[in-house]
């Protein structure tokens, strides 16, 4: 089984870390709907929990209603954005002998402290009535591949200088 290049792993930590930045203009968090009390449900109502998470996961990924990652993030949205391009700087900074030790450090830890920032802020939603939409998601998984992709240029060896 072939494995994936050098030069692909950084074109593919790049794409991810410009695909974070651009999730923030995407909706984040989205209105819940309201719960609906257990002791109004009648005997032989079908619908239960697992319903109602079929339809939340739908809303998660389909619904483009809500707060998009700038304004829902505030302060720590210019954060992330900033992580994001110091993963990008970095993988790129690889492909440059010269400063290649320092970059490969920004690339790892840049990916990781990115992932980091958005598990956190999906996990500990903004209010109690908010839930993630496909922006949050999107960005998680487009992280996952920077901090992949981000590791394998970081452990390429290194090159020589000419």
């Amino acid at each position: 089984m072939r494995t994936l290049g050098f030069r692909t792993h950084v074109l593919l930590a790049f794409a991810a870390a410009g695909c974070v930045i651009a999730t923030l203009a995407r909706p984040w968090y989205g209105v819940a709907p309201p719960v609906v009390p257990e002791e109004s449900q009648q005997i032989g109502d079908l619908r239960g929990p697992v319903e109602d998470m079929g339809a939340a996961v739908g809303r998660w990924v389909g619904d483009s209603a809500g707060t998009t990652g700038w304004d829902a993030l505030g302060t720590w949205g210019t954060v992330l954005a900033v992580l994001a391009a110091l993963t990008a700087l970095g993988v790129l900074g690889c492909l440059v002998p010269a400063i290649q030790g320092v970059a490969r450090e920004a690339a790892r830890y840049g990916g990781v402290a990115c992932l980091a920032l958005i598990a956190w802020k999906l996990l500990d939603s903004p209010g109690e009535s908010v839930e993630p939409r496909y922006g949050a998601l999107v960005a998680v998984v487009a992280a996952l591949v920077a901090v992949t992709s981000g590791a394998a240029v970081a452990a390429a060896p290194l090159q020589r200088r000419s």
